[in-house]
């Protein structure tokens, strides 16, 4: 929760609602922390529409769905539920914008299928860091240094609609100069599709 709100510093502790089983010691606990005193805590299955009901997932913006290994699942039911989690949310909430993890890149079909606008193979990322860090590639360090939110080395940013339809390299040019970044790329027709 807290990369959470150093990558989104406009999100807010009370805006956040985690749904789960979880102890209440182990709520209890994330809630020890100062800014995470207001998150909010719904008790239940992630996958049941009554629970999600209640997160407010109607009306939510955003939807993380993290692989549950909480419980005694195999690999093949965590990544299921995760699916019909998200099949579940998008009936819910047509509008909001869902990220999920899975273990198992076989299910990453049913992913998009339940229109999840982000999907991360957490398996195969961490597989193939060791693999590079196996070659003394350094690899992992670059991979670390480009995604911790304190260096904000890999963002996204949207940019003014003056440079749409000029060369790629101004825009490179124009962040260079203000602020010292590099772009790598444009990212286009990305998020909530049904807008």
């Amino acid at each position: 929760v807290q990369k959470v709100l150093t990558v989104k510093p406009d999100l807010r502790p009370p805006d956040i609602v985690l749904v789960n089983d979880a102890e209440p010691q182990e709520i209890d606990h994330i809630r020890s922390l100062p800014a995470l005193k207001t998150v909010k805590f719904i008790k239940g299955d992630y996958i049941d529409e009554k629970v999600l009901a209640r997160a407010g997932i109607k009306t939510a913006g955003t939807a993380l769905l993290l692989a549950d290994s909480s419980r005694r699942f195999s690999l093949e039911e965590v990544d299921s539920r995760t699916v019909m989690a998200a099949i579940t949310i998008d009936a819910m909430n047509k509008n909001i914008y869902t990220c999920a993890e899975v273990i198992d890149v076989k299910f990453e079909k049913y992913l998009k299928l339940a229109n999840c606008d982000e999907i991360i193979r957490s398996r195969e990322y961490s597989r193939e860091l060791l693999a590079n860090a196996a070659s003394a590639s350094g690899i992992s360090h670059i991979a670390s240094e480009l995604l911790d939110p304190e260096r904000r080395g890999l963002t996204t940013v949207d940019f003014r609609s003056g440079f749409v339809g000029k060369p790629f390299r101004e825009l490179q040019e124009h962040y260079r100069q203000a602020r010292g970044d590099i772009v790598i790329g444009l990212l286009e027709n990305t998020g909530k599709i049904y807008l």
